[in-house]
Parts: C-alpha cells; sequence; structure tokens
C-alpha cells in the first residue's frame, strides 16, 4: 500500500507522535539480529541511529494502518504499527530488491536511558586487516579492515578497489566479536573470531536472509589500498548521452568546451551516494570552466522510476548539477553507454575530462568518510586533479 507522504507538523499535531521516543531494535538476519536505534523526536521526524551515523527518514503513513518511514535516499522503508508502543514489530523492504515482498523483520523495545551506548575511556586502538573473501578455497575478493577498538566496541570500515562497506560498528568479547551496518540501504553482519595471539582472524559475512561468505584476514598495520586510477587510450574522446529530468536527451555536445568531471552512479549505491555528497561540498570551490555532471544507472530500466529517484537524490542532497539517466543499472551497460572509458568495473566510477573531450584520468572506486585518512586524501587528489583539467 502507498500513503501520502505527511509533514512533521500534521504528526505534531497528532498526540501519539508528540512524545519523544527512542526505541532499541533489533533486525533479523539469519540466525543473528543488527541492532540500531529508532529516535522518534518531539516533532514526529524519525533517525535511525546506525553507529554514529544518522540515517534520515521520511514518513509515509495512514494513521489507522501502519507507517512506512523511507530510509535516507534509497528505495528501501520500514514498515510497523501505526501507533507504535513501547514494543512493536515490523519490517525492513527494499523495492529495487529482485523480489520487493521479501524483508526482514525487526522489533523494537523502547530505550530507557541513552540512545547510543558511552565510549569506554581506555585508550584508542588501531589495527588494519587485510582479508580474502571466499567461495569454498578460492578467493572471490579481497579488502582492508580499517579496526578502531576502545574498551569493548569496535567501529571500522572495509576498504576496496571499488569503494568502502561504510560505517559498521559492533564489540568485541575475548576473541570473538561482531560488526555490523544497518544505512537504509543495506543490512550487514560480520562474525569475528580472533586467534589467541590477536595476529589472524576468521569470519562470516552475512548480507542477506540466505546469503552469507566465509572471509580471513592476517594483521599488518602498515596495510594499503591501491589507488583506483586507470588511464584510456591517448587521444579517446568522452561520449556519453542521457535524459535530463524534462525527458530530454543530452550530450557530451551541450557541454563542449568545459572540462568536466563526470559521475558514475546509482541512487541505490551507498558509495555514490557518500562521492555525491562530497562532490556537493566541492562544487562551490571548483575552477572556473569545469562542469559536474552525473550519469545514473538505475535498477529499473523505467524512464519514470530513475527519473524519480534521481530526482529524491538531487533534492536530500541539494545537488546542484545535472544527473542525467544513463541506462540500466550494470556495469555492461555503463561500459556501452561510455565507450572511452576503457569499460566501467564499478560503481561509481568517476572521469575527469579536458576541455578537449581528452579523457585525463578515470577512477575506480570511492572512499567515503568511514574510512577517515583515506577520505581526507583522496580529497587533496580530488583537487589537485581539478586545477589539472582548469590549466
Amino acid at each position: 500500500m502507498r500513503f501520502p507522504i505527511l509533514t512533521a507538523a500534521l504528526f505534531a499535531g497528532h498526540a501519539t507522535f508528540a512524545q519523544k521516543t527512542d526505541w532499541a531494535c533489533k533486525l533479523r538476519i539469519q540466525d543473528e539480529a543488527i541492532r540500531f536505534v529508532l529516535n522518534r523526536s518531539e516533532a514526529g521526524i524519525y533517525t535511525v541511529l546506525n553507529g554514529k551515523e544518522k540515517v534520515e527518514t521520511e514518513v509515509k503513513a495512514n494513521p489507522k494502518d501502519s507507517i512506512e518511514l523511507s530510509l535516507s535516499i534509497f528505495d528501501a522503508r520500514l514498515v510497523f504499527p501505526a501507533n507504535p508502543g513501547k514494543k512493536f514489530g515490523g519490517w525492513y523492504r527494499k523495492g529495487d530488491a529482485k523480489v520487493p515482498s521479501s524483508g526482514l523483520p525487526f522489533e523494537a523495545d523502547e530505550l530507557i536511558g541513552k540512545a547510543q551506548p558511552e565510549k569506554a575511556q581506555s585508550a584508542l586502538q588501531k589495527s588494519r586487516w587485510p582479508l580474502e573473501f571466499l567461495e569454498g578455497e578460492k578467493v572471490q575478493d579481497k579488502g582492508i579492515l580499517i579496526l578502531n577498538q576502545q574498551g569493548n566496541q569496535l567501529e571500522g570500515s572495509i576498504l576496496t578497489e571499488t569503494g568502502d562497506y561504510r560505517f559498521l560498528n559492533g564489540e568485541i568479547n575475548g576473541n570473538t566479536g561482531f560488526l555490523q551496518t544497518f544505512d537504509g540501504g543495506h543490512a550487514w553482519f560480520f562474525r569475528l573470531k580472533f586467534s589467541e595471539d590477536g595476529k589472524s582472524l576468521n569470519g562470516e559475512f552475512l548480507y542477506s536472509q540466505n546469503g552469507k561468505q566465509a572471509f580471513r584476514g592476517i594483521r599488518n598495520d602498515q596495510a594499503e589500498q591501491k589507488g583506483g586510477f586507470s588511464k584510456p587510450e591517448q587521444n579517446q574522446r568522452m561520449k556519453f548521452s542521457g535524459i535530463g529530468a524534462n525527458g530530454q536527451a543530452l550530450t557530451e555536445k551541450d557541454f563542449e568546451g568545459k572540462a568536466m568531471v563526470l559521475q558514475v552512479m546509482g541512487s541505490w549505491c551507498p558509495n555514490c551516494l557518500d562521492e555525491t555528497r562530497f562532490l556537493v561540498e566541492e562544487f562551490g570551490s571548483r575552477p572556473k570552466g569545469i562542469e559536474f555532471i552525473g550519469l545514473a544507472f538505475e535498477r529499473k530500466n523505467d524512464p519514470a522510476y530513475a527519473v524519480d529517484r534521481i530526482a529524491t537524490v538531487k533534492r536530500k542532497l541539494s545537488v546542484p548539477y545535472p544527473i542525467l539517466w544513463g541506462g540500466n543499472a550494470s556495469k555492461d551497460s555503463a561500459s556501452k553507454a561510455l565507450p572511452a572509458s576503457g569499460g566501467i568495473k564499478a560503481f561509481p566510477t568517476t572521469l575527469f575530462v579536458k576541455k578537449n573531450g581528452e579523457i585525463l584520468k578515470v577512477h575506480t572506486g570511492f572512499s567515503g568518510p568511514a574510512t577517515g585518512e583515506a577520505y581526507e586524501a583522496w580529497r587533496k587528489e580530488f583537487r589537485q586533479l581539478l586545477k589539472e583539467l582548469a590549466d
């Protein structure tokens, strides 16, 4: 059932929604529970607290039936009773999932006291763990777990060549622990088992109702992730086309004579949204003559759906640059749409294009704010690339 969007003021006038409340929630994934806090303000505005991350929501509801909270920018929602009490249950569902009607159940209990656990006063310990994700004994993927521990509390992310796993949080007890995240677009749980000497770990990654993957790692605090740059063949000229908000087709010719930062992205991709926030921050200080352009590839091959998802991104993130619809969400589709790129290997991918249309560099992936030092290093590198484009 679809409900109209109701304003916060309307909910504030409804007695049930006038009381500030926090609920401790457990989202069931296989035989584990991802924990998050659901906060309702006195104005009736809901926020999901995912460790140190705050996930904004919009309320869609029929007060006599149920509440739907759309989560951040994703085509995803929490559904629960319209008059939540001290205890209630509900569902997490994704509209762009392969089986949209499926989902994960969650349960909520009113939280008395602080919404977030206090940090332990012990010293912060930092470590890095190169990981191998396995299919049987075959390595399917690699990454670096960046782990921060304070007392029994864990925070961090997993850095890969194509992006990061965003904000992870969890706990450790002796040699076992867990990391988790619920950012609205993904519900992930990582079981951790450390060796007695603290030099290696084994784990299991739960990523859906049934999906799981083993991983292993060896501690190496000097581990660094390779850069994601590539350079197409010399003199390759940028060509692309996309559909704008008004249904008009635009191509590279509409931006002729200007250098470009072309962002290959999708509204379903958390790293893409982190990059969009970054580009919005950098937009105002960019050198003259450089355009930022987004080319979005969406999970439903439906123009109306794609335009609506893009409009949501632009509205919620206050995006000042154009985002065009490029086609269906797949690396093959994006590669065909951008033949001069040398192939799109991941979302997001960022192309830096000179005024004459020549591609200066292609950068695959994005290290977001959860990666700390890697994020700040990218900011410096990005600004240097803009100077090269402006020359």
